[in-house]
């Protein structure tokens, strides 16, 4: 059968003139799903077969006037892979009001066959404005798979993948987001910063629709020189977020160095099980790291050494050149994953690891988290780059005896995903030298080495008389987030 295809179709369509193109008369049963986003948008997508192989969707249509089947769509999307077993695109120029009636055709391939399917319409009923998912495909029948998802604070069934939560920065949302103020002499990490909500010249701004958090230096905040690290009082308690709110300095113990950003969903949104996806740039500048992961509300299974555990999306040294002897550590080397003991990090952190032959902070990837039930599964672009599995006797059986700050008895109350089987929330932030994240015997730029030695009293001094050599670097500090998108499962 011969297929004509309008000039005006995408090149990706025209590839279905080489295949069988099957009658509409013939059109296999599928249905198209669609998903009213907030405050526009909206999200089409057709569930993966796992009995036939789809190659190819693609979707055009127009609200409220009829469409041919050569023509394009004021609403089009082609799709070439599926995700979390969905094949799914999204339009947030779209805005839909109760009453308006889509009219829709698409074109499909499987099994190297091409199809079109033409002649149908969605109409958008008022529960579709809430956010949730429908498949109506034009009938009237919904069907709804329902998630394991569990959004903190509602008792509103979910629907597999539906988009949960959704940021593209065209603001700050601060009924979401919470800017932190505060000196994380709790964290395990023990980092060399301080959050702060500066007044003038901020840390956490949106700028052209991305977030952008940039590490400062304290000393040149109004108030404070090189002297004040060692000698003046940090006071951030008006709008101190947490329980450390002020430093006096003394001796060795100087203020943290380094001024930086922090915002989390911990009064916004929190959720247990869904898939993560975070576009992001990663920061460049030596003994930088980003924050970009998830943390938990309860802290249930207690607080100290990450004990409720962390899940780190997605991080990369920001160091260009750091190496181990000829192992490579810097900004090509991208790790995430589980962290359930802070002193047996690297039990887990150290199989999930990839290189890459550029920088990661070079451009934009998609870091992807998909947590659920049974497994955590890591993506960098779509791409699975690696999975934690629990052993039998659950996830705490990864770790080794000797790693003696695993709760062992509470997480045995758990499930087999103990302790992430607790709500959690997001967290983006960019941090500095610490004692976890740049081993010992590390040295950059050529050969110059790391100018402090974890745990020891003078870290934190050390790092800080070495400003010379690392500042310099801090020319694309920032880290930058395009959007962030939860998905139920």
């Amino acid at each position: 059968m011969a297929f004509i295809v309008s000039s005006r179709v995408s090149s990706l369509t025209i590839i279905l003139i080489v295949l069988q193109i099957v009658s509409s008369q013939k059109r296999p049963d599928i249905k198209v799903n669609f998903e009213v986003l907030k405050p526009k948008g909206l999200r089409v997508w057709i569930s993966d077969s796992s009995t036939s192989k789809i190659s190819l969707f693609a979707f055009n249509g127009h609200v409220n006037r009829a469409i041919a089947n050569e023509d394009v769509g004021s609403i089009r999307g082609e799709v070439m892979k599926a995700e979390d077993g969905k094949w799914a695109f999204e339009d947030h120029n779209v805005e839909l009001k109760e009453g308006d009636v889509i009219y829709y055709y698409f074109v499909m391939s499987v099994d190297r066959s091409g199809y079109v399917v033409d002649n149908l319409s969605y109409t958008v009923r008022s529960p579709d404005l809430n956010g949730r998912p429908d498949d109506r495909s034009g009938d009237t029948t919904p069907n709804c798979q329902q998630s394991v998802t569990v959004v903190f604070g509602s008792s509103t069934p979910l629907c597999s993948g539906q988009t949960i939560f959704e940021d593209h920065f065209d603001t700050l949302k601060e009924d979401v987001w919470r800017i932190e103020q505060f000196i994380p002499n709790e964290n395990p990490e023990y980092p060399f910063v301080s959050y702060q909500r500066l007044p003038s010249d901020p840390t956490v701004t949106v700028v052209d629709g991305k977030l952008r958090i940039v590490p400062k230096l304290q000393q040149n905040q109004p108030g404070f020189t090189n002297v004040s690290i060692i000698v003046d009082k940090l006071n951030l308690f008006e709008g101190c977020t947490a329980p450390t709110c002020s430093k006096q300095p003394t001796g060795a113990d100087i203020l943290p160095p380094v001024v930086s950003g922090r915002i989390t969903t911990s009064l916004g949104f929190k959720f247990k099980y869904g898939t993560v996806h975070v576009r992001a740039k990663l920061p460049q500048g030596d003994w930088l790291y980003p924050e970009i992961m998830l943390e938990p509300l309860l802290n249930k299974y207690g607080n100290s050494k990450f004990a409720s555990g962390v899940l780190k999306i997605a991080t990369a040294r920001g160091n260009k050149d750091l190496r181990a002897g000829s192992r490579e550590y810097g900004n090509k080397v991208l790790y995430g994953g589980p962290i359930i003991d802070f002193d047996c990090r690297h039990e887990l952190l150290n199989n999930n690891v990839l290189t890459n032959s550029r920088l990661w902070g070079d451009d934009f990837h998609e870091y992807s988290l998909r947590w659920s039930p049974d497994r955590i599964i890591l993506l960098v672009d779509g791409v699975e780059w690696a999975r934690v599995e629990p052993a039998a006797s659950g996830l705490a059986g990864r770790l080794p005896r000797s790693c003696l700050h695993v709760p062992r008895t509470l997480l045995a109350l758990g499930t087999r995903m103990a302790p992430f089987d607790e709500p959690f929330y997001l967290t983006l932030g960019v941090s500095a030298g610490g004692i976890s994240e740049f081993e010992d015997n590390l040295t950059s730029n050529g050969g110059w080495p790391k100018p402090w030695r974890n745990g020891a009293r003078k870290a934190m001094m050390n790092f800080w008389n070495d400003l010379n050599a690392w500042y310099p670097t801090w020319s694309q500090s920032e880290l930058l987030v395009d959007y962030v998108k939860v998905v139920a499962l």
